[in-house]
């Protein structure tokens, strides 16, 4: 599953970005507790830094690898042009001709876009709820056409309605109810519809999955106070495990007869453990220190409030 399927949990990131963006923000945004240049500094400082380090990275790394290959790893489109549309964070918006570079990156371009709609919709309209809809409607109209954004677009706002739904939800009945009541329907949807389906696995599941977890938080706090660290790290290994697969290949060919070793169950397991041991380390020594850093104007107004809680 986790190896079938696993691309899934991009879409899943992108519903689950829309619940707690809806969460968190929607309110500070649509009352200007939260002002476009405060937003923006808070969003980059929470995904470029990584993102031009590991691009970088991974540029002299393909480097490297063509060197002694005499062909890229994986994706081939690392020219001048993919170039400059990574350092602008604009890999997936329709403008590449293929995949490039640090590839996983994508759905990080997909995410300013968001961002970017996001605040558009809660700033300057009376009703972002209504065109929110209307948005999941149109990206369901389009798919899978420009499959990267629209399936930023409907996963994100779906993710977003699904926090209106379970607060309204909350504000009519008993957390036991209506967390029981979601759990059990969650379970039943899973069973009951056809998962090979991307739009019902998107749209439905994933959204509803969420509103399970998040209706049974009281109950769920001990352990995810235990796993926030998992969190934490979330960004930092889907970024660096690209670049960490060319260093791996690279070692592969000059120490072993061939890449056969990657069939082997210990190198997976030590894959991992490499990459969650990197991820730790660059969120503690690099992604937190420069977040600091490039946030502290924010420190100094009512949004550094709303930032800090966010933790994001």
């Amino acid at each position: 599953m986790f190896y079938r399927h696993g691309g899934d949990a991009v879409a899943l990131f992108f519903s689950l970005s829309g619940f707690i963006f809806f969460w968190l923000f929607a309110q500070a945004v649509a009352r200007q507790e939260l002002t476009a240049k405060q937003f923006f500094i808070d969003r980059f400082s929470r995904v470029y830094p990584l993102h031009l380090a590991t691009f970088a990275g991974v540029a002299l790394l393909q480097m490297i690898y063509t060197r002694h290959t005499g062909n890229a790893f994986v994706y081939p489109f690392n020219d001048l042009y993919h170039a400059v549309l990574n350092l602008f964070l604009a890999p997936a918006w329709g403008l590449e001709q293929g995949w490039s570079f640090n590839a996983p990156a994508w759905s990080v371009s997909v995410e300013v876009l968001l961002y970017a709609l996001f605040f558009l919709l809660w700033r300057y309209t009376s009703f972002p709820v209504l065109f929110s809809v209307m948005l999941v409607g149109v990206a369901v109209y389009l798919f899978p056409g420009q499959y990267k954004i629209t399936l930023g677009v409907f996963s994100f706002f779906c993710g977003g309605l699904a926090y209106r739904v379970v607060t309204w939800l909350s504000q009519r009945g008993s957390a036991r109810w209506v967390g029981g009541g979601l759990v059990i329907g969650c379970a039943a949807a899973w069973w009951l519809l056809d998962t090979d389906q991307p739009l019902t696995k998107f749209a439905l599941l994933f959204p509803l999955t969420i509103m399970a977890i998040a209706a049974c938080h009281r109950l769920l706090e001990p352990l995810a106070r235990r796993l926030a660290w998992l969190g934490d790290i979330s960004y930092a290994s889907y970024l660096l495990h690209f670049p960490l697969q060319i260093v791996a290949a690279l070692l592969a060919d000059k120490f072993f007869p061939g890449r056969s070793v990657f069939y082997q169950p210990w190198t997976l397991l030590l894959f991992f453990a490499v990459l969650i041991t990197a991820s730790l380390v660059c969120h503690r020594g690099f992604e937190r220190p420069l977040q600091r850093w490039l946030r502290q104007p924010l420190r100094q107004c009512a949004a550094g409030d709303v930032i800090e809680r966010s933790g994001l």
